[in-house]
């Protein structure tokens, strides 16, 4: 294997990896949270953003390394018929990064400022939980599909 397609699997199995974690929080966690009362879905909510561990933040982080340097190495040594696909595969994989610093960060501090004994508080977790959510979807999705180019270019 070269250079090129050992990082795009690379890149591949960890955006496959933080789309699972993604997504499966998107279908299995938020449908279950949503359905408990409102406090105690702010308050979980609240608690879950204060769990985040290592592991995951390398995953985070890492998946989009590793993706960025994949992209990198396709422009070293371009092969258009091949080169475009893997660095839109692996844009797709680091856009996860940028999803989470500009839509969910702001939105994980707002909810973490939120009381949930203020019902104007619980109003708010109410629109802020729709959105999260949907911006959830985008971000496992835009990572799921990133690794499927991957991993079709590295098969084709």
């Amino acid at each position: 294997m070269s250079p090129q397609e050992l990082l795009a699997a690379a890149s591949a199995l960890l955006g496959g990896a933080v789309a699972g974690v993604y997504l499966g929080f998107s279908w299995l966690v938020m449908p279950g949270l949503v359905r408990r009362p409102d406090t105690e879905a702010l308050t979980a909510m609240q608690s879950i953003n204060r769990s985040i561990r290592p592991p995951f933040f390398l995953l985070f982080v890492g998946s989009a390394l590793v993706a960025v340097a994949s992209a990198v190495a396709e422009f070293v040594a371009w092969d258009a018929a091949i080169s475009v696909w893997r660095v839109a595969g692996d844009v797709l994989i680091a856009a996860h990064l940028v999803i989470t610093a500009a839509f969910h960060i702001p939105r994980n501090t707002r909810i973490e400022a939120l009381d949930p004994a203020r019902p104007a508080d619980l109003e708010e977790w109410r629109l802020i939980v729709r959105q999260w959510t949907r911006g959830n979807h985008v971000r496992g999705l835009a990572a799921f599909v990133g690794a499927g180019i991957l991993i079709a270019t590295l098969l084709g």
